[in-house]
């Protein structure tokens, strides 16, 4: 009986994990989207670099936490509704991950536009 009851705060800590680590990547998407806006709007080069060079963490935690859903599907075969919570958490790390790609795009955009001298048009 001990050992069930170990494995299923382990099964626990992981769905903790993934839920705190999804936060974490949500948090990370949005703030590479304010500050792509940001270097648009301002002209500020460095920031728009900051946010290219930074795409690689939000994919990185994207892989990683497929991975860990995958995994946890595989080892602990989840009932219904757990199961149902880790295809939507799959789903939104998808799409974060999304979402991170067009903060790198705005951010691309914000320094051709910039160091073109286009900013002109923009609102401050």
């Amino acid at each position: 009986m001990g050992v069930t009851e170990h494995a299923s705060k382990q099964y626990d800590a992981d769905l903790g994990s993934i839920r705190s680590r999804v936060l974490a990547m949500g948090g990370l998407v949005e703030s590479q989207i304010r500050r792509a806006i940001d270097a648009l709007t301002t002209g500020n080069l460095a920031l728009s670099q900051e946010v290219i060079e930074a795409d690689h963490r939000v994919n990185a935690m994207e892989v990683e936490l497929d991975g860990d859903c995958s995994q946890l599907i595989v080892r602990r075969q989840p009932a219904a509704g757990d199961l149902r919570m880790i295809f939507a958490i799959m789903k939104t790390v998808t799409d974060l991950e999304r979402i991170g790609d067009e903060a790198q795009k705005i951010a691309r955009m914000a320094k051709n536009i910039h160091e073109r001298g286009g900013a002109g048009s923009l609102p401050a």
